[in-house]
Order: structure tokens, then sequence, then C-alpha cells
């Protein structure tokens, strides 16, 4: 049971109310009213195979309404519903708000050498990207 638990911001600590992580399990980012801290929303890894069990249990139900009543009553209808009723009941407590992980990207060394360009190097690159000579348009203007 230590899994179903309130979330509850990562800084400051606040609890999010039932009906507002219910709301924000589709979401992707959620921002702390008290200290404006923005956090990421997970889901725990438990609400999966919750959702696997009220899917086999509903249709356990159902496979059993088909096979032995053949009849249409409300209570085999509330027996296929209230697996994912409850479902849908506990999800709320199972989301996660994690701080976000940014990280920083290294220069790699190919990145370094272009940075580090002397302006020497610099006029030889530019006169040979801007050598007109050996253009198509170059070569077309010639032969006029």
């Amino acid at each position: 049971m230590k899994k179903f638990r309130e979330a509850q911001c990562p800084y400051c600590g606040a609890k999010v109310g039932i009906i507002n992580a219910w709301v924000l399990k589709t979401q992707g980012e959620y921002k702390c009213p008290k200290c404006s801290g923005y956090s990421n929303i997970e889901l725990d890894s438990a609400i999966y195979i919750l959702a696997v069990v009220a899917l086999l249990l509903s249709a356990i139900f159902f496979i059993i309404h088909i096979l032995f009543i053949r009849l249409f009553s409300w209570f085999s209808l509330s027996l296929v519903i209230t697996p994912f009723l409850l479902f849908f009941l506990l999800a709320p407590f199972l989301v996660r708000l994690r701080k976000p992980v940014i990280r920083k990207r290294a220069l790699s060394g190919q990145r370094r050498k272009q940075t580090e360009v002397s302006p020497q190097a610099f006029k030889i690159n530019n006169t040979e990207k801007n050598n007109m000579d050996r253009t198509i348009v170059m070569d077309y203007i010639k032969k006029l």
C-alpha cells in the first residue's frame, strides 16, 4: 500500500489534490502554485499492472455472463464495469511528480576545433567558398 499515496511537489512537499492528480495524469508538466517549481509528471509502474488486472477481471465477468446467464441483467453489467471504475478511482494515487533532469552537453572535439579557428584560416576558408570562377553560372557567362 506504500505505492498508493497522494502526489506531492518535489520542491516544497505540497500535496496535490486527488481531482487535480486525476486530471494531471495525462499532462506532461506540473507547476506548483505554492513554490512555482516545475516538475515532470510520471505514472507509477503499478498503474500498468492495475490496468491489466482490471481488463482481465472485466473479461472474465463478461465471459461468465455470456456462457452461463445469457440474458441481460443490470447486475452482470455492473460486474463488468466495476473493475474499470476501481481502476479510475485508484489511478490518481499512482501519479508521481519528479524534478526534471537537465543535462548539459559537453562540446565535442570537433566543435571545439571549429570554435578555435584563427583569422587566417577563416580568410582561406572564406575565399574557397566564394570562388566564383568554378561555378556553373560563371562557366555559362564565359561561353557567352
